[in-house]
This record gives C-alpha cells, sequence and structure tokens, in this order.
C-alpha cells in the first residue's frame, strides 16, 4: 500500500512547478506587430502602401499605443474607428492591445 504513495510523492516532487515570477509580458514584435499587419493593412504599413502613421516599426508604433485600444474599442461608423474598412477586431485581439498599453509597451 506505501508503494504507490511513495510513487505518487515521488511524482509530484519530481513535476515541473509552474513559475509565477515569470509572467510572459504582451510586447510589440510578438504580439503587437502581427495583428497590425493583419488589421491595419495597407493604411498604417508603408511597405503596403500605406501613408497614414507607420506601424511598421516599434518607436513610431509606441508613440501612438495609448491611443490605440480606444480607437478600437470603437464601434464601425464612429468616428475614429479603427481599423478603418475594416472589421471590428475581436475582444481577445482588443485585450492585447489593451494589455500592451497596460504593461508599458514594451517592444
Amino acid at each position: 500500500m506505501w508503494i504507490p504513495v511513495i510513487g505518487l510523492l515521488i511524482f509530484i516532487a519530481c513535476s515541473p512547478k509552474s513559475n509565477p515570477s515569470k509572467t510572459v509580458r504582451t510586447n510589440y514584435t510578438a504580439d503587437i506587430l502581427p495583428l497590425l499587419q493583419a488589421k491595419c493593412t495597407p493604411c498604417h504599413l508603408p511597405s503596403k502602401g500605406g501613408f497614414k502613421a507607420n506601424f511598421e516599426n516599434y518607436n513610431d508604433t509606441q508613440k501612438y499605443g495609448p491611443q490605440m485600444p480606444a480607437r478600437i474599442k470603437l464601434n464601425p461608423g464612429d468616428k475614429g474607428f479603427m481599423p478603418f474598412k475594416h472589421a471590428k477586431l475581436s475582444e481577445a485581439e482588443i485585450t492585447v492591445f489593451e494589455k500592451w498599453v497596460k504593461e508599458g509597451l514594451t517592444e
């Protein structure tokens, strides 16, 4: 009877532990840029023919970062709605932008 209990204790002791101190932060390169490339083209991507504020690089994008969640949370037809002439972003996509701003606009 003790052997299964000992085996369970060894398994638990040797299992990988989550490390809550290693929180993955939202960042421009991994999280924001792919959304911008998918949802904000061509207007904000000069390499695609865009001529609005450049979101292809971190330095230019982070200047507009604090304003982004408010603009993408608007409804189509509202003044200032983004992405212009595209469907509204999903709640999950909006949350990525909000988290990025809240965490300090990391690169």
